[in-house]
């Protein structure tokens, strides 16, 4: 068997195994778990966006997302005075 079929039934050997573990395993975890329904209700009641709410409400990771934006619209502002300029 040539290498490259090899290696595509490699990677989908990799994707049909990481499919079973988070679209078949995990949620029957999950079914079994009173710790994992309790927090998944909370969340639903709350309307609440658990990887959303660790990136927002880290104060280090809001500073430097507003300092990113800062330096990229400075920066876009200083390529148009360069670009009207020429």
């Amino acid at each position: 068997m040539p290498s490259a079929v090899k290696s595509v039934l490699k990677l989908g050997g990799w994707a049909l195994g990481f499919w079973i573990f988070f679209a078949v395993l995990t949620p029957r975890l999950v079914a079994l778990s009173p710790a994992w329904q309790k927090y998944d209700a909370v969340q639903e009641q709350y309307g609440l966006d658990s990887g959303a709410m660790y990136y927002t409400n880290v104060p280090v990771s809001l500073e430097s997302e507003e300092a990113v934006r800062r330096a990229v619209r400075a920066g876009m502002e200083e390529r148009r005075k360069q670009a009207a300029a020429r």
